[in-house]
């Protein structure tokens, strides 16, 4: 599976109601369709394209233990490791889509399409 196929297949799920209240509850925000998809898809698939890895529901609720840093108060959910220690994070304050590196611990390539950072 390449990224647009992940992209695509993501898009086509159901939004799974739970899971959206409790990751809009943690990260106190109200997520885009996009978003809600990808976060109802997590645990469907793992590895795609490029070394890509679609983290897990867990891994999502749980980022700020994982990064040793508050996601929250940084205005990130991270979704989706692309490797090198970054993630493609969605930034809740922007509605933009960006990478996050956990080494440096820093927001980068800050793009409105997800496709330009995934």
């Amino acid at each position: 599976m390449n990224k647009q196929e992940f992209l695509a297949t993501a898009l086509k799920c159901e939004i799974n109601d739970d899971r959206l209240k409790q990751v809009e509850s943690l990260y106190k925000v109200n997520v885009n369709e996009i978003v809600a998809k990808i976060i109802s898809f997590a645990d469907t698939v793992d590895f795609f394209d490029e070394e890509r890895r679609a983290l897990s529901y867990d891994e999502i609720i749980n980022a700020s233990s994982y990064f040793e840093i508050d996601v929250v108060d940084l205005g990130i959910i991270p979704l989706i490791d692309v490797y090198d220690c970054s993630y493609l994070v969605y930034l809740t304050k922007e509605d933009k889509w960006a990478r996050f590196s956990t080494v440096d611990k820093i927001v980068y390539m800050k793009k409105v399409d997800i496709i330009d950072v995934i």
